[in-house]
């Protein structure tokens, strides 16, 4: 018998697929090493990491050398890394406000925005949280003894009939745009990713080993969730890429205390002792998500 020939939209087809393999899996390779040539994080204390040792900074940034940007930069081969998260920083300490040292004769530290240049290929950025006091609220929720002893931080925030806190977080959309925008105009070429913060604690808390009542653990962590929305909205509306944290870290919260990525109020097992922030295991893991979202043929640890 002859040889079939093979339709020519078939031939086509196959050309197609063929060259679109090797004309994008180097364009991706070739992407991800751009990216590794100048790495600047920005943010707040859950980007920096405070008292997670060892500690590179102390006051007034308390930022970790295991925080999440460095664990990126490193698994990324970065050839230029400029970490100058912060604990305490807001959106204006990123855009135009120095960041003051609680200790007197400290130097105070320059906007945030001052280490991104044209030449900056990747920059990451948790903020939003301390410009509404999110953690405060959060520390308001503290209950060492069961309901109806002490005050429910839901009850406080949604007086009335207004939601305090859902408004708070809802405010914060503008300051989270004016950061995108300041970033790409800084660093035009840049892939600019925002990330959420954490899955603190799981549905209805685990009074009395933490300490927070079930109503309170929804509300806060409710808060924490509507923020992740409020960023992903913002990043998506000005050409940056959101990295949720949240969903990733079920199981993981600060009531599984040998596992936990984040803290409630007591401490795990997992090197991280300041409440309402991530520990060392949840750096690394964040770090890994990261990795995976800018390098998904990368595959980082478990």
């Amino acid at each position: 018998m002859g040889k079939r020939k093979l339709p020519l939209t078939v031939v086509v087809m196959s050309l197609v697929f063929t060259a679109g393999f090797w004309l994008t899996t180097p364009a991706r390779a070739l992407a991800t090493e751009d990216l590794a040539e100048e790495y600047v994080a920005l943010g707040d204390s859950f980007a920096a990491g405070p008292l997670i040792l060892p500690q590179e900074e102390l006051d007034p940034c308390f930022r970790s050398s295991i925080d999440y940007p460095h664990l990126l930069a490193k698994s990324l081969g970065v050839k230029t890394f400029r970490d100058v998260t912060c604990s305490s920083a807001t959106t204006a300490n990123i855009l135009s406000t120095p960041q003051r040292a609680t200790l007197p004769g400290l130097p105070a530290k320059p906007p945030q925005i001052d280490a991104v240049t044209r030449n900056t290929t990747l920059v990451t950025v948790t903020i939003g949280a301390n410009d509404i006091g999110l953690a405060g609220i959060a520390l308001s929720c503290f209950n060492l003894l069961p309901p109806p002893a002490g005050k429910s931080c839901k009850d406080t925030q949604t007086a009335g009939g207004i939601d305090r806190g859902a408004r708070a977080v809802d405010s914060v959309a503008d300051n989270l745009a004016d950061t995108l925008e300041a970033i790409h105009d800084k660093a035009p070429e840049a892939r600019v990713v925002i990330t959420s913060y954490a899955n603190y604690i799981q549905h209805n808390g685990c009074y009395p080993e933490q300490p927070v009542w079930a109503r309170d653990a929804n509300y806060i962590q409710g808060l924490v969730n509507r923020l992740g929305r409020v960023t992903a909205r913002v990043a998506a509306e000005h050409d940056a890429e959101y990295v949720d944290f949240i969903g990733p870290g079920a199981g993981h919260d600060g009531c599984q205390l040998t596992r936990n990525w984040a803290n409630v109020l007591v401490p795990g097992t997992t090197l991280g002792i300041v409440p309402i922030h991530p520990t060392a295991l949840g750096e690394q893991n964040f770090a890994r998500i990261l990795q995976d979202h800018l390098a998904p043929d990368h595959r980082g640890v478990d």
